[in-house]
């Protein structure tokens, strides 16, 4: 937890994002990276007739936090986006608030 899920962009594009992008987040959240889980979901999207490469979309599923890390999050997130996929030219970050109470890991929940 937090759970990271990236669409829009090739496998290995989202590969080579893991390789920094955990230990960036982790180290602004004061969490382990080890709690995040970055997945990539195959997607293809359309426009006009033809196969979108331009709009990125990423959730992120995690408990609430302060406006400034959640805006540190985005960031971190579009740069690196960015540095490994150049054809995104729209990216969308989406932020979406867990219950502490509804979420159980191995049995417990927080």
């Amino acid at each position: 937890m937090p759970h990271i899920r990236m669409r829009g962009l090739p496998q290995e594009a989202v590969c080579r994002i893991s390789e920094t992008l955990l230990d960036e987040l982790a180290s602004l959240c004061q969490i382990k990276a080890e709690s995040f889980t970055l997945d990539w979901e195959p997607s293809v999207s359309y426009r006009a007739g033809k196969v979108d490469t331009i709009f990125v979309q990423v959730e992120v599923l995690w408990f609430p936090k302060d406006p400034e890390i959640r805006h540190a999050v985005e960031q971190i997130i579009r740069q690196a986006v960015l540095a490994h996929y150049s054809p995104a030219k729209h990216i969308s970050i989406m932020f979406m608030a867990l219950t502490p109470q509804c979420y159980y890991r191995d049995g417990q929940h927080f």
